[in-house]
């Protein structure tokens, strides 16, 4: 399970609001569990939030009044995130960003010669090991 603390309001201030990437929300947050841990992991957080997830593919969602909470195997992990390792089981490999225009952030992230991969559906993401340990996807919304 995770673990939400407020921040400094300094960070969480107004003045952030519109990055040169185009962001306008957070999305989804991405945890990878071992396939066998996968039916107890649903079960946990299924029992935590109080509601059942929808399936896509082999992942589980759990849809957040505005926000989701994916559920990946292990095994599904290198078609939801082409090249992505988890460095432990559960991580949470991933946060998806909504941006205004995507193809703008692509040519943000490229002239400051940050590396981008696509996901199978046409998201773009900047892999772990250039994003502090977690990849960041850009979710056109």
């Amino acid at each position: 399970m995770g673990v939400v603390a407020d921040l400094d309001p300094g960070i969480q201030s107004a003045r952030h609001l519109d990055h040169p990437n185009g962001a306008t929300g957070l999305a989804e947050a991405t945890l990878c569990v071992a396939d066998e841990d996968l039916a107890a992991t649903h079960h946990r957080y299924a029992t935590s939030l109080d509601r059942s997830p929808r399936q896509e593919g082999q992942a589980l969602v759990f849809d957040l009044d505005g926000a989701a909470l994916r559920l990946v195997p292990k095994s599904a992990l290198p078609t939801t995130l082409p090249g992505e390792e988890p460095p432990a089981l559960p991580a949470l490999v991933a946060y998806t960003v909504t941006v205004r225009d995507l193809p703008l952030a692509r040519d943000l992230l490229h002239r400051n010669d940050i590396p981008v991969r696509e996901t199978p559906t046409g998201d773009l993401f900047v892999p772990a090991e250039a994003a502090l340990g977690t990849a960041v996807v850009f979710h056109a919304g």
